[in-house]
This record gives structure tokens, sequence and C-alpha cells, in this order.
């Protein structure tokens, strides 16, 4: 692939990228990712399918329900992007956000085969841990899906 075209590959993913971020649901993911998707974050189970990525952040939207991602920054690799974003909405009444950079690979359908986040968690953790009232619904969430 030439450079221009792996250039133009990387912006029309950051677009949808853009575009699920800016009103995020699991069942959009399908816009992003391929089936046999890899996805890696700190905090949470690597998944291997687009199926258990959909759960996965189900499981997060029920923790932040409103949460949202502002891309600042990206950048075209050989074999898909980088974007640097951050992630912000409310968990337990209360503004939560984090900065993050995903690697992420494009499959010549365009759709991503892996995404692999980069953030410190622990910051996130410490903000969480303070904030039980969050857990609930990520709890109940949980029990409706299994």
């Amino acid at each position: 692939m030439t450079e221009a075209a792996a250039e133009e590959r990387a912006a029309d993913f950051v677009r949808r990228f853009a575009e699920f971020w800016s009103a995020p649901s699991p069942d959009l993911l399908a816009m992003l990712l391929a089936d046999d998707v890899r996805l890696a974050a700190p905090m949470t189970s690597v998944t291997h399918t687009l199926a258990e990525g959909e759960r996965a952040f189900a499981g997060i939207f029920d923790l932040i329900p409103d949460l949202t991602a502002e891309v600042h920054a990206w950048g075209a690799t050989a074999s898909g992007v980088l974007i640097d974003l951050t992630l912000s909405g409310n968990a337990g009444g209360a503004p939560i956000s984090w900065r993050a950079v995903d690697r992420i690979e494009i499959g010549e359908d365009g759709l991503a085969t892996e995404r692999v986040s980069h953030f410190d968690s622990l910051p996130l953790i410490l903000t969480a841990a303070r904030r039980p009232r969050a857990w609930w619904p990520s709890l109940a969430g949980r029990l409706r899906r299994s």
C-alpha cells in the first residue's frame, strides 16, 4: 500500500471513529470493527471478536453511561493509525476523564482488526474506587448479560 493510500485509509477510519465516539453505542461498533477484532486496554479483559467487544463496551457504558471521546490528533502508520483522544463522562454522579492513545490495525475492508488502548489506569481506578455509587449500574448490567 502506498503512503498516500495508507493516509487516506487512516483518515477515513478516524472520521468514523470520531463519529462513533460522539454518540457511542455497542450496537454501532460494527461500523469500526471487524468480526474477528482483538481489543486490549488497561482494566479490561482482552476480547477477540466483535460480539465480545460489544459486551465489553456495554459494561463500560454501564459504568459511564454518557461516555464520549474527543480526538486531538492522529497519525497514519503502515498498517493502521494512532489516535490521541480524551474520554470523558460521568460516573457515580461526578465527571471523569482520561487521555489515551489507541493503536489500531486496519484491514483491507477499512475495519479495525486490532485496537490496543494505552493510558495510565491508576487515576481512573482511584476515581472509580471513591465512587461506589457508579458500580451498581455496572454490576446490574453484568448480571443482565450473564
